[in-house]
């Protein structure tokens, strides 16, 4: 009896949202189309209307696209915005981009992998098209592309009336899979597996999430919260795009299956079945390490010296230089930051500074400009003196890109064999070298840490600890690890721009084994994509991060190392969103250049990769 009654209720849950009446708010959303790009319906509150129609390949009727394409030019100006949007029908972004293009179509194609997109708007046909009004989200049109949805956009641009228009179509109707179609997921079964596997471990008591899932009770009461974040692709966080390039270790996105059956518990009421609560009997080991269960306690626990971080203001760039009290030498595996103040504590770079002290980089630059063949040195002092003698400041942004060989990851780093200390970052805490690879920290070596701190509205002290791994005394690594940064100073994002792209490049001056790739932005970050150019011509996409989070900056992990030539330029592709529409912009009044600060920008690429020659013995 139970379960037919949980049926008929989401029975009529279904119905109730295809047959939505005036005033009756969709709900923010938001999906990667066929390019990559992702879209948050929340970006387009400063337009008229929305204006979406399914596409499914061998599907789309021409006339309707061709209709479409009419009124996109009549009426784009006016602050009209249109979509396709396949329905969970094909995944191939690539076989969609050739169905329209065939169909002599531009238009962005939203894919609703999970068809939940599909399910609010209440389109259960191919052929019918919505109109609703970005800045309430409600719905004012669902029927066929033809004249009355024309008429419905004329409506919603002069506000005269938000009646829901629905017109019945006779396409073919879209088939909704997974968990929740014919049955209520179970809390028991499915939802209570699905938070301890993906969101548990950092909502709960003492974890740094600000709440805890770690009861029926407290799932059910977030429920409404837990369906806006999975809709909007907020969390789980630092998603990325998978399915282009290629699969990352600690990739953190729900499954379209899991996102399905998240969603539509929600959208049944959250019933709680059974008479046990799995996510109350979960157990958390009493360890602030997270790398414990795989090496142990850290062999050397660094404590940075307390800082005061007061309520408001901004907090200046902290120096602070850490004394190891190493007495010999010893062969590091991995490193990681424990923050104490996770809600204050923005990032650290950790630099390593070795007994004899910090290279100097402008001598850096000079050994590697002279290293380079006497032409092509003599060109590049040539330009350097040229600039000095007009009183600027020399191109080094220009030279670093026109000459490869020099390597600004070289010369921002020191010698080949110190380790790569991780930093912080929100999400990116863990630096693990590959097993048999790693590097020496030599007896009377120091950390340099630039620590920056943002404010929380509450004076803090923060006492951040820093584990390190060490190798047995005595065993050393066969193998080092490098990598490379790209880094573009000359940053102008114009006032008021939605879409600001860039991109920079950094260079494999060896054949190597690429590890990880971890893009950097501040608020105004907006995605970033990697490349790989390799010396045949060919290009290859590596990673896809659409919708970039200045709070959840990841290093990507590779899960199979992928093996580049000598000569490649991986290259970094990001977009800036400078509008009023990023609700994180602190100002979308100002031009930006590259600044240390939050509210300034920075846009760099960081790369780990270990050279094959070592790999093969040739060293």
């Amino acid at each position: 009896m139970k379960k037919s009654l949980n049926f008929l209720l989401l029975a009529m849950l279904i119905q109730a949202s295809h047959s939505l009446s005036a005033g009756e708010r969709i709900g923010d959303f938001a999906l990667i189309d066929n390019e990559g790009t992702q879209h948050h319906m929340s970006w387009y509150d400063d337009q008229s209307a929305v204006v979406i129609m399914p596409q499914a390949i061998g599907s789309t009727e021409i006339n309707d696209v061709s209709f479409l394409q009419k009124l996109r030019g009549t009426y784009s100006d006016q602050g009209v915005v249109f979509f396709l949007m396949n329905p969970g029908m094909d995944t191939d972004r690539e076989a969609v981009t050739a169905d329209i293009t065939s169909l002599g179509a531009d238009f962005p194609v939203l894919m609703d992998d999970a068809q939940l997109a599909t399910e609010a708007l209440g389109i259960t046909r191919l052929d019918e098209a919505v109109v609703y009004d970005p800045k309430s989200f409600e719905l004012v049109y669902r029927g066929p592309a033809g004249s009355e949805l024309e008429a419905a956009l004329k409506r919603t641009i002069d506000g005269s009336d938000d009646s829901l228009v629905t017109i019945d179509t006779q396409g073919a109707r879209i088939a909704f899979t997974g968990k929740g179609v014919d049955e209520v997921p179970s809390y028991v079964a499915d939802i209570a597996p699905l938070i301890a596997e993906n969101c548990a471990t950092c909502h709960r008591a003492g974890g740094i999430a600000p709440f805890a899932m770690d009861s029926k009770l407290a799932v059910q009461g977030w429920s409404p919260m837990i369906r806006e974040v999975v809709m909007t692709k907020r969390m789980p966080p630092g998603q990325i795009d998978t399915k282009v390039s290629y699969k990352m270790k600690n990739q953190m996105n729900l499954s379209d299956a899991e996102m399905q059956t998240l969603v539509r518990w929600v959208n049944a009421g959250s019933p709680i079945d059974g008479d046990t609560d799995p996510l109350a009997m979960l157990e958390w080991p009493e360890t602030k390490w997270t790398l414990a269960q795989e090496l142990g306690e850290p062999d050397l626990i660094v404590k940075v010296p307390p800082q005061a971080i007061p309520a408001t203001g901004v907090v200046d760039y902290k120096n602070i230089v850490l004394d190891l009290g190493l007495a010999e030498d010893r062969w590091v595996r991995a490193s990681e930051v424990a923050p104490d103040k996770a809600e204050v504590l923005h990032h650290i770079i950790t630099t390593v500074i070795p007994p004899e002290g910090r290279p100097d980089p402008q001598k850096a630059i000079i050994k590697a400009i002279n290293d380079l063949p006497e032409e092509q040195a003599v060109a590049i002092r040539a330009e350097i003196f040229a600039a000095v003698a007009a009183g600027k400041q020399p191109p080094i942004g220009k030279i670093f890109r026109e000459n490869p060989g020099l390597g600004i990851g070289g010369i921002l780093g020191s010698e080949e064999d110190l380790p790569q200390f991780g930093g912080y970052a929100p999400g990116n805490a863990v630096s693990l070298a590959p097993e048999g690879a790693g590097g020496l920290l030599r007896a009377g070596t120091t950390l340099n840490l630039q620590m920056h701190y943002t404010t929380s509205g509450k004076e803090v002290t923060d006492e951040t600890e820093i584990g390190i791994y060490f190798y047995p005394e005595g065993e050393a690594p066969e193998e080092l690890m490098t990598g490379g940064v790209a880094n573009d100073f000359e940053i102008n994002i114009p006032a008021f721009s939605k879409d600001h792209e860039m991109e920079i490049m950094a260079y494999v001056k060896n054949e190597a084994d690429l590890y990880s790739l971890m893009p950097h932005m501040h608020f105004r970050g907006k995605r970033m994509k990697f490349f790989a150019e390799y010396p045949d011509g060919s290009e290859e996409l590596l990673l896809s991060v659409p919708d970039y989070d200045f709070n959840w900056q990841l290093n990507h992990e590779l899960a199979e190392p992928i093996r580049v030539p000598a000569g490649t330029w991986l290259r970094a592709v990001g977009a800036f969103d400078n509008s009023a529409q990023n609700k994180a912009n602190p100002d979308p009044s100002i031009d930006l250049n590259w600044g240390e600060q939050s509210f300034e920008e920075m846009f760099m690429g960081f790369y780990s990769w270990k050279e094959v020659a070592q790999v093969d013995g040739e060293d």
